[in-house]
């Protein structure tokens, strides 16, 4: 099982993480407000965001599309396979939006470090 990592609605409460190149795996986080508290994601869209930190240009995966499952709405659980294996090592900017109606809430940013072996 993965270790649950909490994503802030507040941009300067960076996570860290690490993976090796080749390896695409399933990651849980747990969105959480500005009060330490879980948002309840029962109805809303999730989206992803992968970010190049050096050149800040949109990773690249190659093909594909991120999966995100909502795991325990009402706790603010979620799982995101990525689109694939990580093709390149790197430094990438992970963030994630929900939006409800016209209201966009952002939460992260993880930092990934991606290690070649």
């Amino acid at each position: 099982m993965s270790a649950i990592i909490e994503l802030y609605e507040d941009p300067e409460n960076v996570q860290q993480a690490a993976s090796w190149v080749g390896d695409q795996h399933l990651n849980v986080f747990r969105l959480v407000d500005q009060n330490g508290s879980s948002v309840d994601i029962t109805t809303g869209t999730l989206g992803v965001t992968y970010t190049d930190i050096s050149s800040g240009a949109s990773y690249s995966f190659g093909a594909g599309t991120a999966t995100i499952t909502k795991e325990l709405a009402r706790e603010g659980l979620i799982s995101i396979l990525n689109p694939a294996a990580y093709p390149t090592s790197g430094n990438i900017r992970l963030t994630v939006s929900f939006t409800v109606s016209s209201v966009v809430r952002r939460f992260g940013p993880v930092v990934i470090q991606v290690l070649a072996p």
